[in-house]
């Protein structure tokens, strides 16, 4: 369990990955449907998946909503990318998501940005008061 903050919000950026398998509406839809369980979250609807269409790109945008929070996908095969957003209240195995997440689309490389959101959520109201105090704090004593 965390003692800070409402949930981690991974971010990834994927590139070189397969075009035929980005362009696949159904894929997108199969790891949307399966990876919130993978993960041990809550799937509260089904998967909603696009395929769009705009300025000579073809893509995917898919998003499923989970009682932890959201897991949304956007492809871009003829640019090989995709991105990844999976923010959640509850803590989970990074380095299981990004294997699935690689070996699925075949991604070359990824880059990952991970941040804490909501750092003054109360689950331990002590212990977030004093990492905000502490942080600003340092925030003033390099300003000032």
């Amino acid at each position: 369990m965390e003692l800070f903050g409402f949930g981690p919000h991974l971010m990834v950026d994927g590139y070189d990955a397969s075009p035929e398998k980005l362009q696949d509406a159904a894929l997108v839809r199969r790891v949307l449907d399966e990876l919130p369980e993978e993960m041990g979250m809550t799937k509260v609807l089904p998967p909603f998946v696009y395929r769009y269409g705009r300025d000579g790109e073809d893509g995917v945008t898919g998003v499923v909503i989970i009682a932890e929070s959201h897991i949304a996908i956007h492809t871009f095969p003829k640019k090989r990318f995709l991105s990844v957003d999976i923010f959640s209240c509850k803590a989970f195995d990074m380095a299981q998501v990004l294997r699935r997440l690689a070996e699925t689309f075949d991604i070359g490389r990824y880059a990952t940005y991970m941040i804490h959101r909501g750092k003054e959520f109360p689950k331990d109201p002590e212990l977030a008061q004093k990492i905000v105090l502490g942080e600003r704090e340092y925030l003033e004593a390099r300003v000032g």
